[in-house]
Order: structure tokens, then C-alpha cells, then sequence
């Protein structure tokens, strides 16, 4: 097949989405696809191992990749679905790629995939003002934008959901489902890493049942290849990494491990952004136990390498990511598991992963089981490789390839 990638990342170091994506390539031209990437002119690393075309895009100097956007017309849909004789189309982010990949797929008559990676429901709790705004401007504007990019096609009838997972979040959230929904039904299949989401746009569109689907992101090879390197250490090491904003709660780790107070006890915090002047401030009023923070690491052997090296890796992310990349991805490495999220699925299980309450109380007490039994940390990290061969980019590629050819076999006539 010949696959068209778009997103409004800037490719290859905006996080989760584009670690995705970079695996979503190198896979499916392992099993032998042609893949073109689209992606923005900003900040823009070509990939080695397929085509692409930097685009044009709308960004504000300064402001965070989320707030990148493809610029899109019909006009330069036109130009690429005649410049790049393609199969399927899979757009990645609720932005400008979501529509142009609409354009490109209508002009070249051809089936669009998008896949949710954003939990915006879960945004209301970190920023209630940005996202309740949010809610009741973008989210329902792009249901008309995608409409006119698709042109007249039939949409499946949408309603507010009723669950209590629907509508736990916010006073919004059932409206965000719906909206949500209504983009699902302008598109041929949706998938998102996060079975809880693909459950609730279902719920707010029942007509949507057979075109969403489930597919982890997978997780690179350097991870499993990472073997623990510290030996007869008696320090007990957790280990954090993500981006250092208030939607990730890195400040509730911190406040955790204070509570530890263990003076045998290390914090290692990977990742960069703007909460990290605070954190660096909180984690000086630590009375006992060390704090590192090793700011941005874009090696991705070494992060897997500090992952390897965990006692436990710790993440106190609630109610926001989709998948929590950084779980698969640190199983993948042999590490224990310690988080607070009930809805993440992907790399945790009973044997190798901890959960707890989200409060830093909850975490601190979930610290202290693990570094009070190193033999039941061996048991976990056991369990954690174990897991590996089942997180990889190839079983996110082949289960992609399955979405595409059904999307394909569902628009011939």
C-alpha cells in the first residue's frame, strides 16, 4: 500500500505522537509499504526511511507544538493527492492534518484513517479555563470544518452520552464525546491507543461501532535491548519522564518522594517545559532523598538506559493521557510500575505494575512498598520484559495495516 502520514507535530520532537509515528514508519516499510510523511516546515528532521514533504504551517512564535497546525486548502489537497498517487491517508492530531488529510482523501478518492491521541476531556482538570474555552469554541467548530472539507457525505447521527465514564470528568465532558463523535462519523476509521476512548465516541455515535479500533503505540526496539547496568546500589532509584507540564502532575511525584523521606531514596526527573522552575523550587523543601532533574534527552538509548536502571519508574499522570507511552515504554526496559491512572492499559498488568490512589499520599505509600521489597521489585521487572514482544512498532504496524485494508475494502464499490 501506498500510505500517506500527516501531522501537525513538529516531527521528530514534540513527544508521544511523533515516537509514534516515527515507529508507525519504520514498521510499515519494514513490511514493505511505500509511506510519505507530511509534516511541518518547523523544526523538521526528515525522516531516513521514507518519503515526506515539509508543509506550511499556522504557529505562533513560541507558543508549544500542540498549538502547531498544518495550513490546509482545497487547493493544496488538490496539489497532493495529484503529486502523490496514494492508497489511504491516516491523519494524527484534531488540527490542520485532520483536514487536509479530509481534502486529500476527498480529491483523491480514497479512504481517511484519523487516529485520537488527545484526551481532551482530560485537559479540564489540569486547565479548566483553557479547555472548558476550548469545549465550547474549537471542538464544536471543527464538526462544521471537517464537514465542508469532506463535502456531502452521509454522518452518522450523534447524541450525549450517558455512562458515568462519559461524564466523570467534567460538566463538558459528554458534549467533548460528542463532538468527538461527530468527527469520528466524517472519517472511513478511527483508532486511538485508549480502548476508554474509542468506548465513549462509540457511546456518543453507536452507528461508529465498526469503524473504530484500538491500536497501542509501539514502543522502539532500544528499550527491550536496555539491560540494567547498576549493581549493589543500595540507593533506591524512581525514575519519571515526560513533559514538565501541569497536565502530567510531575509535581504530585515530587510531593510523593518528599513525603518518602527516605535519605536512601533518589528521584530522577527526565523531560523539559514550563513547570520546571516550579518543580526545581519544590523539590528543594525534600528534607531527605535526592532529586535529579536531567532536563530534556532526546538520545532515546539513554532514556531507555535510566528506565533499565530504575528501581521503579513512576508516573502520576490522572485522567489525561491515552495510552501513558512512557508506561509500555519503560516495561519495555524491565522496570517496575507505579501509577495512578485505573483507565491505562497499555504495558501495565498485576505482576509487573503498581496502582494506587492519585493523591500524593497514595504514591508516597506505593514508594515505600516497593523500596521496602527489592525481592517483589525483581518479581516485577521479570514480568515487565516479559511483556516486551507485545508493545512493539511491529504489532502496532500490523494491526494498522489490518485498519487500512478494511478501510479500503469498505469504499469499493
Amino acid at each position: 500500500m501506498r500510505i500517506g502520514i500527516l501531522t501537525d507535530d513538529s516531527y521528530p520532537h514534540s513527544g508521544g505522537v511523533t515516537r509514534s509515528i516515527e515507529q508507525q514508519v519504520e514498521h510499515l516499510v519494514g513490511l514493505g509499504h511505500e509511506v510519505t510523511l507530511f509534516a511541518p516546515k518547523w523544526d523538521f528532521v526528515p525522516p531516513a526511511d521514507c518519503g515526506w514533504e515539509a508543509l506550511d504551517q499556522w504557529r505562533l512564535p513560541g507558543t508549544p507544538s500542540f498549538l502547531c497546525s498544518l495550513r490546509f486548502s482545497p487547493g493544496r489537497g488538490r496539489r497532493i493527492a495529484a503529486g502523490h498517487d496514494l492508497d489511504v491517508v491516516h491523519s494524527q492530531n484534531e488540527r490542520g492534518s485532520l483536514y487536509l488529510g479530509a481534502l486529500v482523501a476527498r480529491e483523491a478518492g480514497i479512504p481517511h484513517v484519523h487516529t485520537f491521541h488527545s484526551n481532551y476531556v482530560g485537559t479540564h482538570r489540569t486547565t479548566p479555563g483553557i479547555s472548558g474555552f476550548n469545549s465550547l469554541t474549537y471542538l464544536p467548530l471543527s464538526g462544521r470544518l471537517l464537514r465542508l472539507a469532506t463535502g456531502d457525505r452521509q454522518s452518522p447521527q450523534v447524541r450525549l452520552p450517558r455512562s458515568e465514564a462519559a461524564g466523570q470528568d467534567s460538566v463538558h465532558a459528554r458534549r467533548d464525546w460528542r463532538n468527538l463523535a461527530r468527527l469520528a462519523g466524517r472519517v472511513d476509521a478511527f483508532t486511538s491507543p485508549a480502548g476508554y476512548m474509542v468506548e465513549c465516541i462509540v457511546e456518543a455515535g453507536p452507528e461508529l461501532a465498526g469503524r473504530g479500533h484500538v491500536v497501542p503505540s509501539g514502543v522502539d526496539d532500544i528499550f527491550a535491548a536496555a539491560l540494567r547496568s547498576r549493581r549493589d546500589d543500595p540507593t533506591v532509584r524512581f525514575v519519571s519522564c515526560s513533559r514538565l507540564g501541569s497536565e502530567k502532575r510531575v509535581d504530585a511525584t515530587v510531593r510523593a518522594f518528599a513525603l518518602l523521606d527516605r535519605p536512601d531514596a533518589e528521584l530522577v526527573i527526565i523531560g523539559a517545559g514550563p513547570e520546571e522552575a516550579a518543580l526545581r523550587r519544590l523539590a528543594g523543601t525534600v528534607r531527605n532523598g535526592r532529586v535529579r532533574f536531567l532536563g530534556r534527552v532526546d538520545d532515546g538509548a539513554r532514556v531507555a538506559q535510566e528506565m533499565a536502571d530504575a528501581d521503579a519508574f513512576v508516573l502520576a499522570s490522572y485522567h489525561f493521557d491515552t495510552q501513558g507511552m512512557v508506561l509500555a515504554e519503560a516495561a519495555a526496559a524491565g522496570a517496575p510500575l507505579l501509577y495512578c491512572d485505573e483507565r491505562l492499559q497499555v504495558g501495565v498488568g498485576p505482576d509487573n505494575a503498581l496502582l494506587v490512589g492519585p493523591e500524593p499520599e497514595n504514591l508516597a505509600a506505593g514508594m515505600a512498598v516497593l523500596a521496602d521489597d527489592p525481592a517483589r521489585r525483581a518479581r516485577m521487572s521479570a514480568a515487565s520484559r516479559a511483556l516486551a514482544p507485545s508493545l512493539t512498532g511491529a504489532a502496532m504496524a500490523r494491526a494498522y495495516v489490518a485498519v487500512y485494508r478494511q478501510a479500503i475494502d469498505a469504499a469499493r464499490p
